[in-house]
C-alpha cells in the first residue's frame, strides 16, 4: 500500500522583519555555513529550495522538481515532531547582527489551506533576520516556540545557536527554512543565482553561496529516504509526521510489515521493499507501480499476515528511477530474542 501527501506552498511574509543593512558589517562575498546541528544522514534532510522557474511553473535550482511556485527559501526538515521535541538546534549561518525577531507562535502541523487564514500574516511564525552587512541578510522562520535565545541587535558568529528547530507559522512538518537575500533580492544559496533566474543543470556554473563544509552536508541532506524498519501491522502515514517510525516488529505480533518513508520523489519512480526471514529466506520482495505525479512526501508498506518467528528479520527499501536504484536503506531488527 502507498500513500501520497502533497506538500502546500508557503508564502513567507518578506515585511516580517524588514531586510536592512549595517554598514559596521564586512562587505565581502558571503559564505554560510549549514545552519542545523544535526546528521544529514540520519536526522536531518532538505525537503525544498528556491524556486528557480522564471514563471508560474517550478523548478528547484538542480532543475528538478524539490519546489512549489514561488518557494523563496531552503526548507530542511526533520522527520517528524518526535525529533523536533527532541531539540535540533539552529545556528547562525555566518557572522552578522540581529535585526528583528518573533517568538511565542505554538507549534503546530498545518494539514489545510483554510487553516492558514488562522495565522494573521505569521506564516513564517517564530523567526528572526541576520544582517550579514554588505546588503546581505538571513531570514529564519518556524522555529520552535520559546526557543529564540537571541536579541535585536546582537552580534553572532558563524555556529552560534538561535533557538530551535519547530513548526511554528504555515508548517506542514517540522523544518527550518531559511532566505537568503542581497539587496531585496531572493538569492538561491545553492547556486549563488537570482530567484527566479532558472535552473543549472551543470555545476560548474554555480557560484555558491554555501561554504565547501556546508555543500558536503547539504550533498548528504539530499537522500530520498527519510527512515524505514518493520512493523507488525499497517503503517500509517499522517502518523509517521506526527509520531515517527512505529514500534518494531515484535514476536507478539500478527503481521510482518516492511515499510519506507520517502521525500520528493518523482513521476516514474517505483518503491521495492524486501523483507528477509531470518533463515535468509525471502518474505516479501515487491515493487510498487509507477508513480502517477511527483511527491513530496511519500510513504510506503508491504508485509504478510503472519506471525513472525525468532531471530534476525531484514528490510531493504530501494527507490528505482527508470528501472536503476538510485537510493537504498537497510534495516535489521530482532524478534523474540
Amino acid at each position: 500500500m502507498r500513500t501520497r501527501v502533497a506538500i502546500i506552498g508557503i508564502g513567507l511574509l518578506p515585511a516580517l522583519l524588514g531586510f536592512l543593512s549595517s554598514g559596521s558589517l564586512a562587505a565581502e562575498p558571503l559564505q554560510l555555513a549549514v545552519p542545523l546541528d544535526c546528521d544529514p544522514e540520519r536526522e536531518c534532510l532538505v525537503q525544498q529550495y528556491v524556486d528557480m522557474a522564471p514563471g508560474p511553473d517550478a523548478v528547484d535550482p538542480f532543475c528538478g522538481s524539490a519546489t512549489y511556485d514561488d518557494h523563496k527559501g531552503t526548507d530542511i526538515r526533520v522527520p517528524s515532531l518526535r525529533e523536533m521535541e527532541q531539540g535540533v538546534p539552529v545556528v547562525a549561518m555566518a557572522r552578522g547582527r540581529v535585526l528583528r525577531l518573533r517568538d511565542g507562535e505554538r507549534d503546530r502541523l498545518i494539514r489545510a489551506l483554510e487553516e492558514r487564514a488562522d495565522l494573521n500574516g505569521k506564516e513564517c511564525g517564530n523567526g528572526l533576520v541576520v544582517d550579514h552587512g554588505g546588503e546581505w541578510t538571513a531570514q529564519y522562520c518556524h522555529l520552535k516556540n520559546g526557543s529564540i535565545s537571541v536579541k535585536p541587535g546582537q552580534m553572532v558568529e558563524t555556529g552560534d545557536p538561535l533557538g530551535l528547530v519547530g513548526s511554528s507559522g504555515f508548517a506542514q512538518f517540522p523544518h527550518l527554512h531559511v532566505t537568503v537575500s542581497h539587496s531585496d533580492t531572493v538569492i538561491d544559496p545553492a547556486t549563488g543565482r537570482e530567484m527566479g533566474s532558472g535552473c543549472v543543470a551543470n555545476a560548474s556554473e554555480f557560484r555558491p553561496l554555501w561554504s565547501v563544509e556546508a555543500r558536503k552536508w547539504l550533498h548528504k541532506a539530499r537522500r530520498m529516504i527519510m527512515d524505514v524498519g518493520l512493523a507488525g501491522g499497517i503503517v500509517d502515514h499522517d502518523q509517521l509526521v506526527q509520531k515517527g517510525a512505529p514500534s518494531e516488529l515484535k514476536i507478539t505480533n500478527a503481521a510482518i510489515v516492511g515499510w519506507g518513508w520517502f521525500a520528493n520523489l518523482r513521476v516514474g519512480d517505483q518503491v521495492r521493499v524486501r523483507i528477509t526471514e531470518p533463515d535468509g529466506g525471502t518474505l516479501i520482495d515487491t515493487t510498487g507501480e509507477p508513480l502517477a505525479r511527483n511527491q513530496a512526501s511519500y510513504s510506503q508498506f508491504a508485509g504478510r499476515r503472519r506471525p513472525p518467528h525468532p531471530g534476525a528479520y531484514s528490510v531493504q527499501i530501494e527507490i528505482l528511477r527508470d528501472g536503476a536504484v538510485v537510493e537504498t536503506r537497510a534495516k535489521q531488527v530482532m524478534v523474540g530474542k
